[in-house]
């Protein structure tokens, strides 16, 4: 787990931006507190933060070269099959100087080419400097999990797993995409491959771009391209007992490979099935005792430490507890600071929280995420298919034409509207309402005249667009690979890394394996959702393993109480934030729109917390990344002080 950045100079002026590369490896040190290290050649230059996991001897330095330095290699993330890959590599006759992963990837693109990419099972975000070819190769991992992104002006190009690192260069300009604001206020995130700002992109996941130099001395891109893509296509031969034994096999690997480490190991237990099941699997193949970290609050309906401790007690790991009441106004600073976009999703909180405490105890930690794309378990998913079979009582266009009306007659925005909205639209579109902050409408009154072309963003059509790429028909399967290339990538894995990786803690996600995607892929819709039973198959698959109180309670999710918070100092401070003088001179939003929201911190704070909440981020964000550049990080809560540990 590292940080990487570089520059990709056409004219072959590299060298004279080693002070550049220099800044934007300090940018990232949180990532890899380490050591740094650098190469630096005529056209490319590759800067690299090191946080030691695999090979903690010098000879896991990077960026890594092979024998004759024709190639070198700076990567972020962990390659969980290398072990199986070095024997068959060193049959071929290649030899090996360290223990690394990264010397198996170098080996792996001498044999392979580009293709050395479809044989990795990992994580990772890499870049890889051909000398020879004079031709620099970046890749993500297929579900995302590492970050990268990257800026081209047509002479340099410069990347860096977060957008900070390009930031460091003042020449890049900062200029807001609109549209990408209008997804965010929908979505609460910016997707792939926009990010906030115009003309820095990210590169998506499960792709690759060869950046080269062009017979006119420009950078030429060839790609992105994807290497690798899930489909559905369920096979109707399989039975439930198939689906549970392969299931348990998988799960197993997926954590078995995902242990292998040089230093500390643990896991995050949230009592959910996900968790517990990474907790249960460890337990399994390891020899000792298991680290497990949870947190909870103090308001009951979120906490979930009760059951965590259930599961723990079960599997005789070596548990820490937290109650906590975490001080947004303390850490929002320090996750404005490391998540570089606009970003709503509240429980990045308790995961930075979890993730620092964490840190004290180990350098790696196993996680439950993935869970509910790739096992079906989101309570929207019930949702949506019981809106789908409303069709059977009545023709579709009918019930959407009388949702329609009622929506009319309903203020934009009050209490109901929102679900009587939901309930006009097709089923794609409803899907994508239901897990909307703004809705198109709402957005139309919130941004300004001059931003109102952007005002229904793009969030719909995207949703069409994955789900015409699904490989099947069935409205689940279209709802999970939605959320798989979509919320997953964008929301939760980013959430997850700049939360753990500002800690410098490496979090490992099992039930990511693409090899349990693609197999639960294969499994008929009526056996990943049986009845409105959500994870049906994992269910099964644990019981006898887990407790019954773990399996058959509802799903709560990894949630906050935001609109409480907002009762406390947090909602003086929305206030005074969002009805500033400098909110309205930026002239993004009709001021009375954004008064009227915050004056419903009052009166009907459930129904607007989240988007007030998403407007703060947005408002924090400007000030720290848009309207001038920062000069120093801010200082970061130097205790957990609103926790208690036990």
């Amino acid at each position: 787990m590292c940080g990487i950045c570089g520059i990709f100079d056409a004219e072959g002026q590299a060298p004279a931006q080693q002070a550049l590369l220099r800044r934007m490896s300090d940018s990232l040190a949180h990532r890899g507190p380490d050591n740094d290290g650098f190469h630096i050649a005529a056209h490319c230059g590759l800067g690299h933060r090191r946080l030691k996991i695999i090979d903690l001897s010098p000879l896991g330095k990077q960026p890594m070269t092979n024998e004759d330095e024709s190639l070198w290699l700076s990567f972020n993330g962990e390659i969980y099959n290398y072990l199986e890959l070095r024997p068959e590599l060193v049959k071929r006759g290649h030899r090996f100087r360290s223990q690394s992963d990264t010397e198996v990837m170098l080996h792996l693109y001498e044999d392979e080419g580009e293709d050395f990419l479809k044989l990795l099972n990992g994580m990772f975000a890499l870049s890889l400097w051909d000398e020879r070819r004079k031709r620099l190769i970046l890749a993500r991992d297929r579900f995302g999990k590492k970050p990268l992104y990257y800026y081209n002006d047509g002479r340099r190009l410069l990347f860096g797993s977060e957008l900070k690192a390009l930031l460091a260069d003042p020449s890049v300009p900062r200029e807001l995409n609109l549209e990408a604001l209008s997804t965010y206020l929908a979505l609460g995130y910016v997707p792939c491959p926009a990010t906030i700002f115009k003309n820095i992109h990210k590169l998506p996941p499960a792709s690759h771009m060869v950046v080269e130099r062009s017979d006119e001395g420009r950078v030429r891109l060839r790609g992105p391209q994807r290497y690798w893509n899930l489909k559905y296509r369920p096979d109707a031969k399989l039975t439930e007992g198939d689906c549970v034994a392969r299931i348990r096999e998988l799960v197993r690997d997926a954590v078995r490979i995902r242990m292998f480490s040089d230093v500390p190991l643990g896991a995050f237990l949230s009592g959910g099935v996900d968790s517990s099941t990474v907790v249960a699997a460890m337990a399994g193949v390891s020899q000792q005792p298991v680290e497990t970290f949870s947190i909870g609050f103090d308001q009951s309906s979120f906490d979930e430490l009760p059951y965590a401790e259930q599961v723990a007690k079960q599997f005789g790991t070596r548990h820490h507890t937290f109650q906590c009441t975490p001080d947004a106004l303390e850490v929002l600073p320090t996750l404005v600071h490391h998540f570089d976009e606009p970003f709503a999703d509240s429980s990045a909180i308790p995961t930075y929280y979890v993730s620092k405490i964490a840190r004290q105890q180990v350098t790696v930690a196993l996680s439950g995420d993935g869970g509910d794309e790739v096992f079906a378990g989101y309570t929207r998913y019930d949702n949506g298919m019981q809106r789908q079979g409303w069709s059977r009582l009545l023709p579709e266009p009918v019930i959407r034409a009388a949702f329609r009306i009622a929506t009319e007659l309903y203020p934009v925005g009050s209490r109901g509207w929102g679900i009587l909205h939901r309930n006009s639209l097709a089923p794609l579109d409803s899907y994508m309402a239901d897990v909307s902050l703004f809705q198109p409408r709402e957005k139309r009154k919130l941004l300004s005249e001059a931003l109102r072309v952007h005002g229904n963003g793009n969030v719909f059509g995207l949703a069409r667009s994955f789900a015409s790429q699904t490989g099947s028909d069935e409205f689940l399967s279209q709802m999970q690979y939605v959320d798989e290339m979509l919320y997953l990538p964008d929301d939760i894995l980013v959430k997850v890394d700049r939360a753990s990786m500002a800690v410098a803690l490496e979090t490992r996600a099992p039930l990511l394996d693409y090899r349990l995607a693609e197999f639960m892929a294969t499994v008929p819709a009526g056996l990943r959702m049986r009845n409105g039973e959500k994870k049906y198959l994992l269910r099964r698959a644990m019981r006898g393993m887990l407790p019954d109180a773990i399996l058959d309670r509802p799903k709560r999710g990894f949630t906050v109480p935001i609109a409480r918070w907002f009762t406390r100092e947090a909602g003086a401070f929305a206030r005074e934030t969002l009805t500033s003088r400098a909110v309205r001179e930026r002239g993004l939003f009709h001021p009375s729109e954004v008064d009227r929201l915050v004056a419903r911190l009052d009166s009907d704070r459930r129904v607007v917390a989240e988007k007030v909440w998403a407007l703060l981020f947005f408002e924090l964000w400007c000030q720290r990344w848009l309207d001038a550049a920062p000069s120093a990080p801010p200082a970061e809560p130097a205790e957990v002080t609103s926790c208690s540990a036990s």
